[in-house]
This record gives C-alpha cells, structure tokens and sequence, in this order.
C-alpha cells in the first residue's frame, strides 16, 4: 500500500513507480519535502518496481529543490538497471528541462501512456 503523501503523489503501474508533483517548494516545507522525497526513494527500493516515470501534469514550476529530489529518485532508477522519463510537461517546464540539460540523460514524451509504452518496449 501506498502513503498518501502530499508533494509527490505516487501510482503503481505494474514495475513502473509513476511521481506526481505537486508544486514548487515555495508551498510546502522544506523538511516535509525532504521526508517525502526520502519515502518516494524508499518505496522504490522494492523488487517489483524498476522504472520511474514523472509526470509533471500538475505544476507550471518546479525549483532546485523539487527538481533534486526528482533527480535523485532517476538516478537511483539508472543505478538499479531500470529506466526513468519525464512526461506531460507544459512549456515552461519543457523549457527548464532543456536548460538544465536533464533531457540528455532522462527523455521527456508528450503522454503518460507514451511514456508507459516506450519503456515497455525497450524492456
């Protein structure tokens, strides 16, 4: 079962652990996001989750705290074998994405479902 957190909502997909963030850190505390952050970590560390998938439905902003919290969690995906990608991402988000270069390493697709099926296939 899942916490029902509240900076980063999460879903099961099958292997695919799917974050949701809910805002910049300029509307929660900088602790609850650290703790959350580090329980989003924890419940990846499961056997039966591999994947991360990010979708950034939900927010217009993002800062360097959210945005580390988000780049661990990818990294920690990369580190075990599994595959991490960002998805539904408006244009401002887009445009951070690309500046700071996090596409490079992590791709971005338009849809959830896109993203979903492009690491099916390459499972």
């Amino acid at each position: 079962m899942v916490d029902q957190l509240e900076i980063f909502k999460v879903e099961l997909c099958g292997p695919n652990l799917i974050v949701i963030p809910q805002g910049s850190t300029l509307h929660f505390l900088y602790s609850n996001v650290q703790i959350e952050s580090n329980k989003v970590l924890k419940l990846f560390s499961t056997p039966e989750l591999k994947n991360v998938i990010i979708d950034l439905f939900k927010v217009d902003h993002l800062d360097s705290i959210i945005i580390s919290s988000i780049i661990r969690l990818l990294q920690q995906a990369k580190q075990t074998g599994g595959q991490a990608v960002f998805c539904n991402a408006c244009e401002n988000i887009q445009n951070l994405l690309q500046c700071i270069k996090v596409g490079t390493y992590w791709p971005l697709f338009e849809t959830r479902e896109a993203a979903i099926q492009a690491i099916a296939a390459s499972s």
